[in-house]
């Protein structure tokens, strides 16, 4: 039977592989003629250089050199499109989005690892699931959830910070302390679960939340594998796919596959947990927390048949929630804090609007302050905690273009014709360092650039849902949660900053390219931050 089910896996991949190469040298012609870096490879073309951990050189030359629209070579000759024009982009994400769907590589990873959730849904199934979860996100939910921010910002502030502090300035590592606080963050937020007392010398021994750790690094050690996920993912029933999983002699796929089963294990645990709540009158448990499950909760108890969510979709949704929460707010988290210690002159100023406000401050206190708001916008507009993401083109399509670009041909392209199947590039942070947007200063960190949450002097408009910016992209597909990430954000910094001054001594750290992008010295994980306490 093993032998059967080899031959059986083979085949498959054979015809995935031919009809991939047929596809690639018989279709796609018009998109030749676009101007792009030459091929690095003819098996993998420009992708190491696209997705390396190092290449920011390499985006920054593809922002820089081309305009808009870039030709990227992808696998066994393939043509792929790196996209930046602001005309293109609105028709991707916003007027056209039905056209250019999730990558099918995406769709089958986050369904295989997590369930069928928002991330993982497309068509109606996904519009459905971002209506039963944007209320959960609304400004009078996020208003409820704020002492929770606070409550464990200032555990992050006098249990992880405060004691390393006692003779006085010290060099610490900032990446662990703010990984874990947003952990913690989207734990009690998210789900109303601690995962982590924030305690100097205590480290998180919850299953979950090492097993999220490790989720990530796990996943790129198998990343040569995944452009074959959305035919693995079709091939017989879960029971079937798991058992081939594991008859493959792989330790880094035997890791992946416990982290997920304790994942979902738990995410299991903690919906049937608040469902028994209910079932056997304590509902005032539920009924008073804020976290977004909860919410859910609450409301699948007088929703519509059609809008209530089952079950297994819960379980998707929670880790779903925690997985891409926690990642994108400790990249922010670092991001920030990094870029302020590099700019004291920035950070004594925020640190003097801060000061003149009372603590705690109220929601609209809080998200009205200026500088603070200018601060965290620039961040997230030049240091997206995500800088790229992929569609493909489910339809024969026309893409439209707000600058022309000249073919390699020397003929004007004005729209750029884009066949079914194609693979797009959205490049988020070439679009927000696109200085036909944002000036020649484009690459410049300018809080003061913001007024109002807008940028002064930018006349062209961006179809993402954030200030302008591609961060949290746009459409119908926009990141649901991202006035969540910004509150977090301006808590910490309104927090920290009333009692600790940040800055650096030798600046050796290097950020890596990812999803999200992370700070790295000597190629691991690590922020070293001189943090001084301030007697104020």
């Amino acid at each position: 039977m093993l032998l059967s089910i080899i031959k059986y896996g083979l085949l498959l991949w054979l015809s995935y592989v031919v009809w991939q190469v047929l596809r690639r040298f018989f279709g796609g012609s018009t998109l030749h003629n676009i101007p792009g870096p030459p091929s690095e490879s003819l098996l993998a073309g420009n992708l190491a250089r696209l997705h390396g951990a190092d290449s920011w050189d390499f985006h920054k030359s593809l922002e820089e050199d081309f305009n808009g629209v870039v030709k990227i070579h992808g696998l066994i000759g393939d043509v792929q499109l790196y996209v930046f024009d602001p005309a293109a982009l609105h028709s991707i994400l916003v007027k056209d989005q039905e056209l250019y769907e999730e990558s099918t590589i995406f769709l089958s990873l986050t369904g295989l690892l997590f369930g069928k959730g928002i991330l993982s849904t497309t068509g109606n199934e996904h519009r459905r699931h971002r209506k039963i979860l944007m209320p959960a996100f609304s400004t009078r939910n996020l208003r409820s959830m704020l002492p929770v921010l606070y409550e464990v910002t200032n555990r992050l502030r006098d249990g992880l910070i405060k004691p390393h502090l006692q003779a006085g300035p010290r060099e610490l590592d900032m990446y662990s302390m703010l990984s874990r606080t947003s952990l913690e963050f989207v734990g009690r937020a998210g789900i109303g679960y601690s995962f982590d007392s924030l305690a100097d010398g205590e480290e998180p021994v919850d299953q979950y939340a090492l097993s999220l750790k490790s989720l990530t690094p796990s996943i790129h050690k198998l990343a040569v594998f995944l452009p074959f996920l959305p035919l693995v993912s079709k091939v017989g029933p879960a029971s079937f796919r798991r058992f081939v999983l594991g008859l493959i002699p792989s330790k880094t796929l035997d890791a992946l596959c416990r982290i997920v089963s304790i994942m979902d294990s738990k995410a299991t645990f903690l919906v049937q947990d608040k469902n028994r709540s209910i079932r056997r009158g304590d509902g005032d448990i539920v009924e008073n927390s804020n976290d977004i499950m909860s919410l859910l909760l609450k409301s699948n108890r007088t929703a519509a048949e059609e809008m209530k969510f089952m079950d297994d979709e819960l379980v998707a949704q929670t880790s779903m929630i925690i997985h891409a929460g926690t990642d994108t707010t400790s990249s922010a988290l670092n991001r920030i804090v990094h870029v302020l210690a590099l700019h004291p002159d920035v950070q004594d100023k925020l640190r003097t609007e801060i000061l003149a406000t009372k603590e705690p401050m109220e929601h609209d206190e809080l998200v009205g302050l200026p500088y603070l708001d200018g601060v965290v916008r620039e961040t997230l507009r030049l240091y997206p905690p995500i800088t790229a993401m992929t569609r493909t083109v489910t339809h024969d399509c026309i893409l439209p273009l707000s600058t022309p670009i000249t073919g390699i041909d020397g003929r004007r392209m004005e729209t750029i014709p884009v066949p079914k199947g194609c693979e797009i590039t959205i490049a988020i942070s070439a679009a927000n360092h696109n200085k036909a947007v944002w000036g020649d200063d484009a690459l410049e960190f300018k809080p003061q650039r913001w007024l109002n949450g807008r940028a002064q002097g930018v006349t062209i408009r961006m179809s993402g849902v954030y200030g302008n910016t591609m961060t949290f992209v746009g459409g119908g597909r926009s990141c649901i949660g991202f006035k969540f990430v910004q509150l977090e954000l301006k808590v910490v910094l309104s927090v920290l900053l009333r009692c600790y001054r940040f800055s650096v001594v030798n600046d050796h750290i290097r950020w890596k390219l990812g999803s999200p992008a992370a700070p790295s010295v000597d190629n691991r994980p690590f922020l070293p931050i001189v943090v001084e306490r301030l007697n104020v």
